[in-house]
This record gives structure tokens, sequence and C-alpha cells, in this order.
């Protein structure tokens, strides 16, 4: 059975590009081919929606693995496509005012209960991908500047655990970074491991062990590490901060153990 959801507003967008049904958006070849592994492809292109231009993103799942459809019946408590995950967790992070990308249609194959293709169009953040950021503009960014994001970076992750959402993906080329007048903000991708209604403090080490294994010491130094965790604790922060801390390091070692040294 394939089925196709649109967000409010947006079915005709695609209708009037010709897509409308799931083999048109699965068998689509426009746009630009910017990603593709043997699981899955990422595809850039443009829509007019009412008269303005927009850019799209559409991911494209071929070949699920058992594992990511026994990881989607643990978070969701059935069984859900790969697309369907990043479509339900998208929303989520919406409704708790955390930045991400703003999902706009979903699509799914299933057979007897169980994925065998799924696609997801999102539209295109605003910012910069803050791993390009950091490996292209870091070294001309002033001292007060790095400081700015990093202590927007620990905002962002301590509004993620405050709305009970695990991220093990958690890492610095999984953020967008946007300059508003205000300061900083900053929006997370990839989300099909994302976990809702997660509050143990083993969960938010692990993601931040993920995030501080993707935090290179050529970029963020231990000054700049000590004011992300500043203000990620904020002022409310309960627990024994360098305990936390060093679990978190801990968590970060091992990371590096086991992975490849990751490059900007």
């Amino acid at each position: 059975m394939t089925t196709v959801e649109f967000a409010e507003n947006t079915a005709a967008w695609f209708e009037q590009a010709g897509l409308s049904r799931f083999e048109d958006f699965f068998h689509f070849n426009g746009g630009t081919l910017i990603n593709r592994n043997r699981n899955r492809d990422v595809v850039k292109f443009s829509l007019d929606a009412g008269g303005r231009k927009k850019t799209l993103f559409m991911k494209r799942f071929f070949h699920p693995h058992i594992k990511d459809m026994l990881f989607a019946r643990r978070s969701f408590g059935r069984l859900c496509s790969q697309a369907g995950c990043e479509w339900h967790n998208a929303s989520i992070l919406l409704h708790n005012g955390i930045g991400t990308y703003r999902p706009l249609c979903c699509g799914e194959h299933m057979l007897f209960g169980l994925e065998r293709q799924s696609f997801l169009i999102t539209e295109e953040l605003p910012g910069r991908c803050l791993s390009e950021f950091v490996g292209q503009s870091w070294a001309q960014t002033g001292r007060y500047n790095k400081e700015a994001v990093v202590a927007a970076m620990g905002r962002f992750v301590r509004k993620i655990h405050n709305a009970a959402v695990s991220m093990p993906d958690l890492y610095v080329w999984h953020l967008f970074l946007e300059t508003h007048d205000e300061g900083y903000g900053l929006a997370i991708i990839d989300l099909h491991r994302m976990r809702a209604g997660v509050k143990g403090e083993s969960e938010k080490i692990r993601n931040l062990g993920a995030l501080e294994f993707s935090m290179l010491g050529e970029y963020f130094d231990d000054a700049l590490k000590d004011v992300f965790f500043d203000s990620y604790f904020g002022t409310d922060f309960r627990g024994d901060k360098g305990l936390f801390r060093q679990k978190v390091r801990h968590r970060c070692s091992v990371l590096r153990k086991r992975r490849h040294k990751p490059v900007y």
C-alpha cells in the first residue's frame, strides 16, 4: 500500500508540478542529486509555491534496515517508515519551538506493515550548516562571536533535553546556524533516530558525548567548551556538574576510539 501525506495547504504546489502519487515523487528525476548511498538519496529542487519560488529537499529511502524498523517501533510503539519517523519527529520539535526543517510532504510504500520505500520533502533551512561555517569562517570569526555561537549551541541542546527529546546523532554537521539581530539561532536536521519522551541522564550524556566528539579541538578549545557547558547548565541544572561533564568526556573518548576523526 502506498500513501502520500501533505502539510496543510501544500498539496496544490506539488500537483501543479505533476507530483501527486507516490510513484511521481519516488521516480522524480528533476532537480540536483546532492547525496546518495545504497539506502537513500537526497535531491534538491525548486517549486513554485503560490507565486514564490521555494527550494526543497527530498530524501528517498530505498532499502531500510531491519534495525531501523525496530528502532522506529521502539520510538513510536508501531512500525513506521524512515520518512515517517522524520515527519513525526520534525513536528514534535516544531511544536516545542525547536528549530528544524519544515516537513511538506511524506510518502510511504508499506507491505504487510513493513517499509519498502519512503520519501520526505522538507523546505530549505535558512542559515548555514554549522560544520561548513566553522570549517570556512571560524578563523576569521572573533572570539566574542565564537563564544556567542557556542553559548547558543548550549542553550539549544538544553532546550532539546528539556523537551524530553534524545538526539543520538547530535553532531556539528547536523546543526544549522542562523544570524539574527539578537544573536544566533540553531536548527537541527537528520531526525530519523530521534526519540521523544526520554528523560534519563544517560541519554543526555550520550547526546553530548556525540556532540563533543564532533567539536574538533582545532576549532573548539577547552575554554569554548566551558562556555558551551555553562550555557547548557544555565542556572537551574540539578546535579553534580563536574561529574556530569566527566561522564560526557568519557563518552566522547569512547567514540574517538571507535570512529575516524571527522573532517569539516
